[in-house]
C-alpha cells in the first residue's frame, strides 16, 4: 500500500513539472562575445608590473546563436628587472536578422587576470 502513494505523489510531481515548464516562455538564445587574457609575472622585481589591458568589444544589430572566443597569455619567469605587458584586443560582432528570426542583444564576458609573483631566487648571485 505504501508504494502505490509513492508512486502517486511520484507521477503527481512530474505532471506539475509538465505543467510548469509549459507555461513559461522560452528564452532567445543570444550571441556571446568573450575575452580571456592572462598577464602574469614571476620574477625578482620588487616594482609591480606596468600593465595595459586594453579590450574593446563591439556589435550591432540583434544577434541569435553566435559565439566568438578571443584569448591571450603574456608571461615573464625570471630576470629582476622592471616588466611592461601591453596587451590590445578589437573584437567586433555583426548581427542580423536576415532570417526573419530575431534574436537578442550580444552578452559580453571579459576575463583577464594580472598576476605578479615576487621570487626573491632571481636576485641571488651565483
Amino acid at each position: 500500500m505504501k508504494s502505490i502513494w509513492y508512486y502517486l505523489g511520484l507521477l503527481s510531481f512530474s505532471s506539475f513539472l509538465i505543467v510548469t515548464s509549459s507555461a513559461t516562455n522560452s528564452a532567445k538564445a543570444q550571441c556571446i562575445q568573450a575575452d580571456v587574457g592572462i598577464q602574469y609575472n614571476v620574477s625578482g622585481s620588487k616594482e609591480p608590473t606596468q600593465r595595459t589591458n586594453d579590450v574593446d568589444m563591439q556589435s550591432s544589430g540583434s544577434c541569435r546563436g553566435n559565439t566568438s572566443v578571443t584569448t591571450g597569455v603574456q608571461g615573464n619567469v625570471g630576470g629582476n628587472g622592471p616588466v611592461r605587458q601591453n596587451r590590445r584586443v578589437r573584437h567586433r560582432f555583426e548581427g542580423s536578422d536576415r532570417n526573419g528570426s530575431s534574436g537578442g542583444s550580444t552578452v559580453q564576458i571579459k576575463v583577464n587576470p594580472q598576476i605578479d609573483v615576487y621570487n626573491p631566487a632571481y636576485n641571488l648571485d651565483y
